[in-house]
């Protein structure tokens, strides 16, 4: 406790022990304290910071709002997407992995949903003596997400060395899972590959090549290409191509059960999915309106399906090839 002198008519007391503050209420009056007390009052007086300013400028509350606004609106475009991403159909099929075979499809009632290689939708030089048609099973692929894939449409001319260019990227020549992951990969190839971009193999003879492989993530890189016997060949240092259905569209007696098993153990659903139209800007649009504004969109910029009807028999010289692998 504290006595302090006043004017001499009457005393003041201020107690410490309660607060501070009181402390210093009761004694910043310079008219009831001596100067003697002045240190005592500044000893036990709070060291409180100064109140804030009040800014007076509106500029930064006006920009922090247009932060706000932009980021919500990023996030609500990134959702949006990724919504359309995992549900985009307007230039995707899905159908069961059974119906790569043409007779399954045919009893199911559906149009084959692949594109096998044939002579009548090849277009090698015949003294190449290259024979990749039919379906081909990428066996051992670390990306499991894509699997199959058609040389239809594919061309090349003699003599050797020769580029063989392949439009692997048109409608039902490529087949992924229908994963999220496949989907983000189907994405990223619809906004950055052109339908008709060409995957081209740099062939020394009939046995061996290089490919160049389709898709920016892969620039500058070269792929080995080496044949084993008629019906694989070796994707030096990834995986083993397989032909698991003849160009006539009977199943390889080993290699299509193989796959059978081996896609159905990894994707139980038994579904896969191809692209189903040649439309670069449907293959686009997919992700950020539905199909029936894409359609409209898309109407006057190629074709917006593409249902191949089953593939004929292979013919060579004006002879059917043999119903089956021998």
């Amino acid at each position: 406790q504290v006595w302090l002198k006043g004017s001499g008519r009457r005393k003041f007391r201020c107690t410490s022990s309660r607060r501070s503050m009181d402390l210093a209420n009761c004694c910043s009056s310079g008219k009831f304290r001596p100067e003697d007390e002045e240190p005592l009052v500044a000893k036990n007086s709070p060291n409180l910071p100064p109140p804030p300013e009040k800014s007076t400028n509106c500029c930064s509350s006006i920009l922090c709002k247009c932060c706000g606004c932009i980021c919500c609106l990023l996030i609500v475009l990134i959702l949006w997407v990724l919504f359309f991403v995992a549900t985009a159909e307007c230039a995707l099929e899905t159908f069961p992995v059974e119906n790569i075979l043409p007779a399954n499809a045919l009893a199911a009632g559906v149009a084959e949903p692949f594109t096998r290689g044939t002579s009548a939708n090849m277009y090698l030089d015949t003294s190449l003596g290259l024979d990749l048609a039919g379906v081909w099973w990428m066996d051992g692929n670390p990306a499991t997400f894509e699997q199959l894939v058609s040389y239809a449409g594919a061309s090349g001319t003699a003599p050797y060395p020769m580029v063989m260019s392949v439009p692997t990227n048109l409608a039902r020549r490529w087949t992924y899972t229908t994963s999220f992951a496949a989907r983000i990969v189907i994405a990223y190839y619809s906004m950055t590959s052109d339908p008709e971009e060409l995957h081209d193999y740099k062939f020394a003879n009939s046995s061996s090549a290089t490919i160049v492989p389709v898709g920016d993530v892969y620039a500058g890189s070269e792929f080995g290409f080496e044949e084993i016997n008629p019906d694989e060949w070796d994707r030096v240092n990834s995986y083993t191509l397989r032909r698991i259905v003849a160009a006539n569209g009977t199943a390889h007696p080993q290699f299509w059960p193989k796959f059978l098993a081996w896609y159905k153990g990894l994707n139980p659903d038994g579904k896969m999915m191809v692209y189903s139209s040649d439309s670069a800007c449907l293959r686009r649009c997919q992700y950020f309106l539905p199909c029936s504004a894409c359609d409209a969109v898309c109407a006057n910029a190629g074709s917006t399906t593409t249902t191949p009807a089953p593939s004929p028999p292979i013919q060579f010289g004006g002879t059917t090839a043999p119903a089956q692998f021998v």
